[in-house]
């Protein structure tokens, strides 16, 4: 399936696989954005594809909904993403939302809010090719792993970032708020 930008919309979930609610939904497929979220990207006409990667598209529902929690989630489902790989054997390194292995970049990235819910777009590449050059990107099959495995590697990585804000909400049900 193409990731092309659309799926970043509010309830693509619902509309597209009728699930209701927070959730992650993992697919694979090729990417080509043409509906571009991040400014900075679109100013400098980024292009941003490639061949074939596991999409993570996660939706949480939230009133109001806010870009900044889109962002903390966003970092621990990055941060879900190297530590799957890391069990794996793959050595990376974290820059805010990219993981980079010996320099390639190995995922691509965005969060974004709307009205009622917070978005997010997680790619991890599973080969280089039909990248732009300038993203000198790395894909798992780069690293030896194959392709099999890209639906085991997705679902480890949904579940453990599941696992997070699950834990993440237990928390809060527990703990006393400061009193004013």
């Amino acid at each position: 399936m193409l990731y092309d930008g659309l799926q970043i919309e509010p309830l693509w979930a619902y509309e597209h696989a009728d699930v209701r609610g927070d959730s992650i939904v993992v697919f694979r497929g090729t990417m080509d954005v043409v509906h571009v979220k991040d400014l900075e990207d679109e100013k400098d006409q980024k292009a941003i594809k490639g061949d074939d990667l596991i999409h993570f598209i996660v939706e949480r529902f939230s009133s109001p909904a806010s870009i900044r929690q889109a962002y903390y989630m966003q970092r621990i489902l990055i941060v879900c993403v190297q530590e799957v790989l890391r069990s794996m054997g793959v050595k990376s390194e974290r820059q805010g939302d990219d993981i980079f292995v010996n320099g390639g970049k190995l995922t691509v990235s965005i969060a974004t809010a709307g009205i009622s819910s917070e978005k997010i777009h997680c790619g991890v590449n599973l080969v280089s090719s039909g990248t732009p050059a300038e993203a000198n990107a790395i894909g798992l099959r780069d690293l030896g792993i194959e392709y099999d495995l890209w639906k085991n590697i997705g679902k480890d990585i949904a579940d453990r970032f599941v696992s997070e804000i699950e834990d993440i909400e237990s928390d809060i049900c527990k703990t006393r708020c400061l009193n004013a």
